[in-house]
Parts: C-alpha cells; sequence; structure tokens
C-alpha cells in the first residue's frame, strides 16, 4: 500500500509536468493553430534561465528573484518567436518557406554527420551515424538542401499557401536551435537546480513525500486554474472566439495579432514553469524536454486541443497510470502506456476527456 501511495504522487507529479507542457501546447492552437513542437524546449531555455540567475557560483540571485525574472524572460521569449518567427511567415507561399526549411535541415544533417550531436535522429538510418569528416558531412547536407526544396515545392501539391503544416515544421527546426543556444550558453553538463524544498521530505502516516512532488503538483493546479480564469476575462474570451471561428471574429474588431502574441507569451511562461518545477525536482539537462513535448502533445490530443480541463487531466492519468503500471505489473510498459490511453480514451470518447464544441484538426 505505501508502494502504491508513492507511486501515485510521483506520477502526480510527473502527470503535472504533462499537463502544463499539454496546457501551453493547447493555449496556442487556440489563437493559431500552430501545433508548437518547441514548446518544452523553450520552456527548458527558460529553467535553464532560473538557475543561472539562483545559482551561487554563477549569478547568485535571491531564489525568488531569480525565479521571476526567468519566468518573465519565458514570457517575453514566447511573444518574441510569435512576432520575429511566425507572424512573418504566415500566409507566405510555400517558396520561401522551403528555401528556409531546406538551409535549416542541411544545418542540422551537418552537426549530425559530423559529430552524432543528434541522438536517434541520424543513427537508426544505416550507415549515417555520426564520425563522418566535416568535408563530408557539408556535403551530404548540401546534397539535402535542393532535395528537400523539390520536395516541398514540387511533390507536395497541396503547399500553394501556408498553414499550420510548414509552420509546424518550423517548431520542430525551432527545437534543433534551441537547443544548440542551451548548449553552447550553459552546456550540455547536468545541473542541480537547487530549490527551498530540495531534498524535504514529510510522512504521511508510513509514506515518505517529498516537498517537490507537493509543489509541483500544488502549482500545476493552480496554474491549470489561473488559466481556466483568465479564458473567462475579456482577453480570454477573445482568445476562445479566435478558436472558434477566426474569420468572424476578425470581422467583429478583434485583433488576430495581439491574441496571437498573449498566447504565444502565456505558452512560453506555461512551458517555462513546468520545466522550472521539473529542474527543480530532478535534475537540469539538455534532453529533459524530448520525453515532456511527446507526453504533453498526448496530455493535448486528450483534451481534443482546445479542452484545458480535458488536457489537464489527461496529463495527471497518463502519470498516474505510469508510474502505478510500472511499479505494479512492469517497468517495460511504462513506455506504451501513454499511447495505450489515447487509444482507449479516443474510442470510448473521440472528442476527448471533456466534450468541447470543437476539435482541433491537427
Amino acid at each position: 500500500m505505501n508502494n502504491l501511495l508513492q507511486q501515485i504522487v510521483a506520477g502526480a507529479e510527473a502527470g503535472s509536468y504533462y499537463a502544463l507542457i499539454g496546457l501551453a501546447i493547447v493555449v496556442v492552437m487556440k489563437s493559431t493553430d500552430v501545433p508548437n513542437f518547441a514548446q518544452a524546449e523553450m520552456g527548458l531555455l527558460a529553467a535553464y534561465m532560473c538557475w543561472w540567475l539562483a545559482d551561487g557560483d554563477q549569478v547568485g540571485w535571491p531564489f525568488w528573484f531569480a525565479i521571476l525574472v526567468g519566468l518573465l524572460f519565458a514570457t517575453v521569449f514566447g511573444a518574441a518567436v510569435q512576432f520575429f518567427l511566425i507572424r512573418p511567415l504566415t500566409g507566405l507561399s510555400n517558396k520561401p518557406l522551403a528555401i528556409l526549411a531546406s538551409l535549416s535541415l542541411g544545418w542540422v544533417l551537418i552537426d549530425g554527420f559530423q559529430d552524432n550531436g543528434l541522438p536517434g535522429f541520424i543513427d537508426w538510418i544505416p550507415g549515417l551515424g555520426g564520425g563522418y569528416p566535416y568535408g563530408v558531412a557539408i556535403t551530404l547536407a548540401i546534397l539535402s538542401v535542393p532535395l528537400t526544396y523539390l520536395i516541398m515545392t514540387k511533390w507536395v501539391k497541396k503547399m500553394d499557401v501556408v498553414d499550420h503544416f510548414p509552420l509546424l515544421l518550423l517548431t520542430i527546426g525551432l527545437t534543433f536551435a534551441l537547443g544548440s543556444l542551451i548548449e553552447i550558453f550553459f552546456g550540455n553538463n547536468p545541473q542541480k537546480f537547487e530549490t527551498p524544498w530540495s531534498g524535504v521530505n514529510f510522512d504521511l502516516g508510513t509514506t515518505r513525500i517529498g516537498w517537490d512532488q507537493v509543489v509541483s503538483i500544488g502549482m500545476g493546479i493552480i496554474i491549470a486554474v489561473g488559466l481556466a480564469i483568465f479564458f473567462r476575462t475579456k482577453w480570454g474570451v477573445r482568445m476562445r472566439a479566435i478558436a472558434e471561428d477566426g474569420t468572424t471574429a476578425r470581422l467583429l474588431g478583434i485583433n488576430a495579432g495581439v491574441i496571437s502574441l498573449i498566447a504565444w507569451a502565456i505558452g512560453g511562461l506555461v512551458a517555462g514553469a513546468a520545466m522550472t518545477l521539473k529542474a527543480g525536482s530532478t535534475v537540469l539537462e539538455l534532453g529533459s524536454a524530448e520525453g515532456l513535448i511527446l507526453k504533453g502533445f498526448i496530455a493535448a490530443v486528450l483534451g481534443g486541443f482546445v479542452s484545458l480541463p480535458g488536457t489537464f487531466l489527461g496529463g495527471m492519468v497518463v502519470g498516474i497510470a505510469e508510474a502505478v503500471a510500472g511499479g505494479q505489473i512492469s517497468t517495460s510498459l511504462q513506455p506504451t502506456m501513454a499511447l495505450l490511453i489515447v487509444v482507449v480514451v479516443l474510442f470510448i470518447y473521440p472528442e476527448g476527456l471533456t466534450r468541447e464544441a470543437k476539435l482541433r484538426e491537427v
């Protein structure tokens, strides 16, 4: 029984991270129809900023002030991504995007071919692991550029006008770019993010629970409730109007650009909070965003990409199910539990865990 309670608490902690990343994704989807695959990586950058500001061997600011500045950075950075990347590219034809995507892919491949900096992205292709001489890596990457351009401009016939799919690809490219920036500025060694509650535990009966778990779960609930309240305000209603019928909302005078900017800022803030909470509970490392973005999207799927309660509930269900299945049955079940839950839930409730009037198409 003690082990079961510990597993439920640990699962709820993990579920709160999944839920928060999922909520950030849904908030952005509500206003721009762009599934942001860089959401967790954006949050990770903010978490590194919080650690850098708070760590005594770095800047050494007071903890709460460092957290405030770090999360403010997350908010501003989210808005900046929308303003400088998403907004200028929205409405472009496919050719400029094809050029940008092709060059970006070439840059990614140079890193992968030359020093195997992208494990799992290159390794699965026979003979294309890392370790190529730099000149060979550049040559292979350059050859990929025209091929990618031809695929995007000639073979994909329905890309005459950009929609959310090319922008989705750009967010994937942003993920790699942010990972490189984090490594350049903060290094690739795992860091311990000390918080006032690090290593502090209490006993619930005969079960020992960490305050970091309580803080993560509690903050997840508080942020979810805060978002629900926000969507009942004037700006939240406008965001919901854009989500339901963007054309009509614009005709009614709602500034879609401002709404999108606010949504990306909120998404950055929520993702930053999620990754900072996770860093304070575990360790801060480059790869910590990779698993969370997948689980965040699973939570968003369970919420139909529109429902905040459904997304939060979905994240918590996935986290608890993974922990309990891994502890009570077999650890080999953990990687498959999330996908199993998605299949079962969507089979029973095609509109997600909480029914909304409209499902997002992704």
